[in-house]
């Protein structure tokens, strides 16, 4: 009874310690986030804007509560990020409504609804030809938007950068302008220009920049081939030999023998291991060709014109070339 009260002792110690290492690195983080909002709320009652608003982002990232996400609110509001600050206010409200913190929501939902009336807002117009081209990917301040964010849109005043990109077509892009005064501003994408071959976005384009590596890699592939069937028919070939002239031996042990058939039977044993010798050296070339396309493919830019290809003669074998 002892020993089973010391293992349950023993078990329990061991899940606190376990609870403890596990909650750690999120303790860490809340301790951070908390430092962040207070460093970030004497720079608010500073009104040193630039300087707060990353403090309480970095904050709300590492600890997300309707406090920290109030606080960011008013420092957007002071930057004249209206946008901002009123998706900070949205987002207190539901992280408060969480909590239930109703004196926050409150707080949070009058905030918002008094900065509703003020958002601009900006509607990105996409052709149905351009929004239905493979790879199409449209950001607006370099973030990616989908479809549902292209109409009547919230945004903050000031200047702001549209990127639309589509496989195998030439980007575009533009920037636009949102005054404070509220607003709605609408920009239309034209049609998408054909990319030169070879320099389309997205993975076509890719695989076309790549191609001119293709042929390194499709001989060094057959020349392995061949090597590894040189390597079987070597073996096959040289164990047949092996056999045969072991059979002659046993009809023939003395160099002068009269039995005709051993003795053809000896001449083609070493025939075959003639062959078995020969098949042995054109491995050793294959494979010595598969690792050289191997590395011509992978050092040498294709621009240079570089062309490899096996040499196969009666009596030779080897590799040829245009540099």
């Amino acid at each position: 009874m002892r020993t089973i009260r010391c293992s349950i002792v023993a078990s329990l110690t061991a899940a606190v310690v376990l609870l403890g290492a596990a909650s750690a690195p999120a303790q860490g983080g809340a301790a951070i986030a908390e430092g962040l909002f207070r460093d970030g709320k004497k720079l608010l009652d500073a009104k040193k804007y630039d300087e707060a608003c990353p403090k309480f982002e970095e904050s709300a990232r590492l600890e997300p509560s309707s406090g920290v996400e109030l606080a960011l609110g008013l420092c957007y509001e002071g930057l004249g990020k209206t946008a901002s600050a009123w998706a900070a206010y949205e987002t207190a409200v539901t992280l408060a409504r969480r909590d239930n913190r109703h004196d926050r929501e409150r707080a949070a939902t009058i905030k918002a609804n008094a900065l509703e009336s003020k958002l601009s807002h900006a509607t990105i117009d996409v052709p149905a030809e351009v929004a239905q081209l493979p790879g199409l990917v449209v950001k607006e301040d370099s973030v990616a938007i989908g479809a549902a964010a292209w109409k009547n849109a919230p945004v903050d005043p000031g200047t702001h950068s549209l990127e639309v990109s589509a496989t195998n077509k030439k980007p575009w892009s533009t920037s636009f302008t949102i005054d404070q005064t509220p607003a709605t501003k609408s920009i239309t994408v034209p049609k998408l220009e054909d990319a030169p071959l070879g320099q389309g976005g997205g993975e076509l384009g890719s695989r076309i920049e790549e191609a001119p590596t293709y042929p390194f890699r499709t001989v060094s592939y057959v020349t392995l081939g061949v090597g590894l069937a040189a390597v079987v028919g070597a073996s096959i070939l040289g164990g047949v030999a092996a056999s045969d002239a072991g059979d002659a031996h046993k009809a023939c042990p003395t160099a002068s023998c009269s039995n005709g058939p051993a003795v053809s039977e000896n001449n083609t044993a070493g025939s075959l291991a003639d062959w078995s010798t020969a098949l042995f050296v054109v491995s050793g070339v294959c494979f010595a060709a598969t690792v050289a396309f191997f590395l011509v493919r992978g050092s040498a830019p294709s621009s240079h014109g570089i062309a490899l290809h096996p040499l196969l003669a009666p009596n030779a074998v080897g590799l040829g070339g245009v540099f």
